[in-house]
């Protein structure tokens, strides 16, 4: 895969594909994190004069055209994170654009409309993706968190521009890769959440790497089921449990699991677990602190409501204190620690949810897979 330093930036046309899918509440966005990591790579091409043209998805119209989820917030609120003039059309393909483009200044940046409003971007449209590539010069993938897609704005455009990653992907590439081929030992894996169904394609292709699993959430919920424990009403994936038991039975000596919890009764007499215990959490506090690399994905309680965000709060602070490689996935976690400024001595943290899990299970990254093809 080519470099960002390869492209011949100024004085060109750039499409840059960036992954601005971001929560709004109100047309109002709650969490910039995700537009803040691609900072680097337009404030590169603006440098060097590079008509900027920005294109995301946001949200999930099926190809419909839904005001709620324009694009216009998202180019106001870059305008405030670049503090320069930022424009917007919530045309993709249309004359407009073209003429838009036509009329801007070398050093200047316009946001397209929503990707997702046309069908044809989830169908990877060969004819949807050379109207895309007819605006530019150049073309730069800084979306790593849609790169597991086979999307016309990440693969098919590929075909007709020439392609680079933007700063963003390639450090998520780089420090991805590190985990699945020579992380520095002790090597700990920290795997929470709602759904073990999401992520035992990483627990199996990193458990022979790791040295410890620590496990915790609803994914611990259904560990617990699985060793024959009592989850009460907790949530849990029961069609899970004999998977669970099988990654017990080959891998139970790396795998640590929460040896008490905070729990919720029930009026009927009932329980749900709704954190890890604090016995719990000095073991993998101490597991972490042992560490020279930890992997984090996913909140280790229901960290949404006080007091059960406090075992994530302390994962966050020893994942603060480790002076070794340090890297957090997951929407959730990640707009946990940000959040609440847990951020500090992380070394990465990836802007990935499912393209995170993909990667380090081995499977396909279409979008990848193009950057390399083109180089």
């Amino acid at each position: 895969m080519l470099s960002l330093r390869d492209a011949q930036v100024a004085n060109k046309r750039v499409l840059l594909r960036v992954d601005f899918n971001v929560p709004l509440e109100d047309k109002k966005i709650t969490d910039n994190f995700r537009m803040r990591k691609s900072l680097p790579t337009i404030e590169y091409l603006l440098r060097n004069r590079a008509k900027v043209i920005i294109i995301t998805h946001l949200g999930k119209p099926d190809g419909q055209i839904i005001p709620q989820l324009s694009t216009i917030p998202l180019a106001q609120e870059l305008a405030k994170l670049l503090k320069r003039k930022v424009s917007a059309t919530d045309h993709v393909i249309h004359p407009l654009v073209s003429e838009k483009i036509q009329q801007m200044g070398y050093g200047e940046v316009l946001v397209l409309g929503n990707l997702r409003w046309h069908p044809e971007e989830e169908l990877n449209s060969r004819a949807f993706a050379r109207d895309l590539a007819s605006y530019a010069d150049i073309y730069i993938n800084d979306a790593f968190g849609v790169s597991h897609r086979a999307h016309a704005s990440v693969d098919a455009i590929t075909e007709y521009l020439p392609s680079y990653p933007g700063y963003l992907l390639e450090a998520e590439v780089a420090t991805l890769s590190l985990l699945l081929k020579d992380p520095i030992k002790p090597f700990v894996l920290i795997m929470g959440g709602a759904k073990i169904r999401d992520k035992t394609g990483l627990i199996k292709n990193l458990v022979e790497r790791a040295d410890k699993i620590l496990i915790g959430g609803a994914i611990g919920n259904t560990f617990l089921a699985a060793s024959g424990q009592d989850v009460g009403e907790s949530v849990y994936e029961p069609d899970m449990v004999d998977n669970c038991q099988t990654i017990l039975e080959r891998y139970g000596q790396k795998i640590i699991m929460p040896i008490d919890s905070v729990k919720e009764e029930r009026a009927n007499g009932k329980f749900s677990i709704m954190d890890i215990g604090m016995k719990t959490v000095d073991i993998f506090c101490q597991e972490i602190s042992r560490a020279n690399t930890v992997f984090w994905n996913g909140n280790l309680g229901y960290s949404e409501k006080k007091p059960f965000d406090e075992g994530t709060r302390s994962i966050a602070k020893a994942m603060m204190e480790n002076r070794g490689t340090t890297v957090i996935s997951g929407g959730d976690t990640v707009g946990f620690v940000d959040n609440n400024n847990l951020m500090t001595g992380i070394n990465f943290i990836s802007t990935g949810g499912g393209a995170t899990l993909n990667f380090l299970a081995g499977e396909d990254m279409p979008g990848i897979e193009a950057l390399n093809r083109n180089s």
